[in-house]
């Protein structure tokens, strides 16, 4: 058997990305979820642009403060508790709006874990 507990804040931070990012699921060596942590501060947005992803179902679990989501269909708002969720081939873009009076912080979990990203231009 094998287990882990992983406390986010003692991981090191993914260099190059818009927001505070700790990878959850590669610390504690799992491959077939994604399981990271978003912090975002007022302004800042959570993936490196607005995307969809062919196979990968991605579910995002609000912690604390309040969660926006872009989406073709319009604007959605999560608020702490909550969970928002993409199933594969649904563009979105999770942000912190520039005028929010805290920083959101959120559980991302994404499966299978692949790497099916691709970028989604808005007036497509």
């Amino acid at each position: 058997m094998d287990y882990a507990v992983i406390d986010p804040d003692d991981l090191e931070r993914v260099e190059g990305r818009p927001c505070d990012l700790r990878r959850l699921s590669d610390a504690a060596g799992m491959d077939n979820v994604a399981i990271n942590r978003f912090d975002a501060e007022p302004g800042e947005q959570l993936p490196l642009a607005y995307h969809v992803h062919d196979t990968q179902e991605e579910a995002f679990l609000v912690l604390s403060g309040t969660l926006h989501v872009e989406t073709p269909e319009g604007d959605h708002v999560v608020p702490e508790g909550s969970m928002f969720a993409a199933q594969p081939e649904s563009p979105h873009r999770a942000y912190n709006p520039e005028d929010a009076d805290e920083r959101v912080s959120v559980v991302a979990v994404g499966a299978p874990s692949v790497d099916d990203v691709a970028p989604y231009e808005a007036d497509e």
